[in-house]
């Protein structure tokens, strides 16, 4: 059997198999260990094991662990609570299901024994890019899709595949028509609901269905929508991960949920001890979260324009850095102090700029320039800039359009410049343009613009990009599910990489300075996958919930942790919107992270 393979979550039974444990009296502890079994008493390694703690526990929300080779599990912490036989606890992995668990105790230690047994549909556990690889054969089309309907939330999503079932339940004289009608509903209704689930600190403004976040070329799209899904999507079978899994019995993700409404964006440890801070989107508020007991405290942006935090950056000096979503204004947070500074940026020519990302080096730390400005990309204008903290004065270049892409910027309405990473010696800054496949450099000191470069595929759909301390930069494309690989210094392209799934949209890349490896974030996919510029290989880690779509991983320093967050966009496809961070269990950095001992009291405001 292949152990590459993962098991759907289960539910308790009271059966008592002869499996080498024994059914016991109910009892409680505040440790859990135990193993993964099939039905036969053999181990199976690589299957999550998650504790469903919810919201208000001390700590972090769930916790899940894998199990090892032998099928041993361990979870790193005690536990408040006692830990008995109805604990939330339950088995995740693809092609299995669970059918026992067998509960006892010994003292302060819970043992628990999971049984399951294959099952050939997966699709209580296959993420949502596995119905596009196994239903759109062509690339182009299944790039176009995602680009077009993948920016708020995985497609398709349960709630998408609900959807088909009730589009299969009418039964129509017409399946084709049918289907075409539903699904042209369903893209006018969610071009309507992305922006009223966004009005933010507006919540009486009215919200046209012309707004916000747009379905371009929509009659195509509802054709590959009603080809493509025609029926009720309720069955999938054969997906693999299509990498090594990286999960061990060492690697541990804890996800901190924040409570409802929120618009969880991007998340970043930082503070002695260490904090998750996050970004609200439409609260205009970051969010603290002392990672042991769980607290939470929300420091409301003072601006009187709504900044809307999007993209969180950890500045050298322990700094966090705040772009917003779509205002002009940017700001600074001091997590030891609790204190704000906020800067209304407007161009030299009096244009209001739209900051996306902060310039950042190989560290994934804030830099500037050697005249301490920093650098940024303008969505909203189409450009880079810098701007001076001490006088807030500000300036920004609009990028060379790609003339043999402009007829792809007609048709799928964006050439705004994205992503943004600056050079070790600070001299350049590398751009993305997310909506025409083109990325570029600009040379801060001579003001010229280097490139730009066109990738192969205008809806490529380059996001967030990273730069190794070697200035080798690699760009995520969200599009066509690959990893693009460019020598700066050169000029060169290295390598365009298909991802062990190419439909699993890579929302964004991050260089790792000591394990030497990109780590990239899926949208569409529920893993984190693994890139090893030194082998050109790749493995996969997979996330614990359905509908995990990941913003930006960043590092910590310290520990080596994974940092990132899900941040679904609308509120009616209920993926989760929290914070996680994630182990590989490694041991790659020298410090331990472990969330018990990193209480800290949170800042005065």
């Amino acid at each position: 059997m292949k152990f590459t393979q993962w098991a759907g979550l289960g539910v308790r039974t009271s059966l008592c198999l002869g499996i080498g444990a024994f059914c016991l009296a109910p009892a409680s502890a505040t440790s859990i260990t135990g193993y993964v079994l099939d039905q036969n008493g053999k181990p199976l390694p690589g299957i999550a094991v998650l504790y469903e703690r919810g919201q208000g526990a001390r700590g972090a929300s769930t916790v899940t662990v894998f199990s090892g080779s032998d099928g041993h599990f361990r979870f790193p912490d005690d536990y408040p609570e006692a830990i008995d036989a109805t604990a939330a606890l339950a088995t995740r992995g693809l092609g299995f299901k669970q059918v026992d668990s067998v509960f006892s105790a010994a003292g302060a230690a819970a043992t628990f024994t999971f049984v399951l047994q294959p099952t050939n549909n997966q699709a209580a556990v296959a993420p949502a890019s596995a119905w596009l690889k196994s239903r759109i054969a062509g690339r182009e089309q299944q790039a176009a899709l995602i680009m077009n309907c993948i920016d708020c939330h995985q497609v398709p999503s349960l709630e998408v595949r609900n959807y088909a079932g009730l589009i299969d339940d009418l039964h129509a004289a017409d399946p084709h028509a049918a289907r075409t009608q539903s699904w042209g509903a369903i893209v006018k209704y969610m071009d309507f609901i992305t922006t009223w689930d966004r009005r933010g600190a507006a919540p009486d403004q009215f919200v046209g269905e012309e707004t916000g976040y747009k379905v371009r070329n929509g009659e195509a799209v509802v054709n590959l929508l009603a080809n493509s899904f025609m029926d009720r999507l309720d069955n999938i079978e054969n997906y693999d991960w299509g990498a090594p899994l990286l999960a061990t019995a060492d690697t541990a993700i804890w996800e901190y949920a924040v409570p409802e409404p929120n618009t969880i964006r991007e998340a970043v440890l930082l503070g002695n001890p260490a904090r998750l801070w996050a970004a609200d989107v439409s609260a205009n508020r970051i969010v603290s979260i002392d990672i042991a007991t769980g607290e939470q405290k929300d420091y409301e942006a003072p601006t009187q324009t709504p900044l809307g935090p999007h993209s969180l950056h950890r500045g050298a000096d322990g700094m966090l850095w705040i772009t917003p979503f779509s205002s002009n204004v940017t700001a600074r947070l001091n997590p030891t102090t609790g204190q704000w500074n906020t800067w209304a940026l407007t161009t030299d020519q009096g244009r209001r700029v739209g900051i996306h990302d902060l310039s950042f080096g190989y560290e994934h730390e804030l830099l500037t320039d050697d005249h301490g400005r920093v650098w940024f990309s303008d969505i909203g204008n189409a450009g880079v800039g810098y701007f001076d903290p001490v006088d807030g004065s500000a300036k920004v270049w609009r990028a060379p359009l790609a003339e043999a892409r402009a007829n792809d910027v007609a048709l799928y309405g964006s050439a705004s410049i994205y992503g943004l990473v600056m050079t070790k010696d600070r001299k350049e800054v590398w751009y993305s343009q997310l909506g025409n496949g083109v990325f570029g450099g600009f040379n801060v000191e001579t003001q010229e613009f280097i490139g730009p470069f066109l990738l192969p595929s205008a809806n490529a759909g380059p996001r967030r990009l990273t730069i190794s301390d070697d200035d080798i930069m690699y760009l995520a494309l969200y599009g066509t599910g690959q990893l693009a690989e460019f020598d700066i210094k050169t000029r060169k392209m290295l390598g365009i990489y298909d991802l062990p799934d190419t439909a699993s949209a890579p929302y964004a890349a991050t260089w790792d300075p000591v394990r030497k490896v990109v780590w990239v974030a899926s949208a569409n996919g529920n893993v984190i996958q693994r890139f090893d510029p030194r082998s050109k290989t790749f493995g996969v880690l997979p996330l614990p919930h359905d509908g995990t779509f990941l913003r930006m991983i960043d590092i910590d320093p310290e520990t080596g942790v994974l940092v990132t967050s899900s941040a679904n966009i609308v509120k009616v496809v209920n993926g989760p919107r929290l914070a996680l961070i994630v182990d590989p269990g490694d041991g790659a950095y020298p410090k331990k992270f472990s969330p018990s001992n990193a209480s800290a009291p949170h800042p005065a405001q």
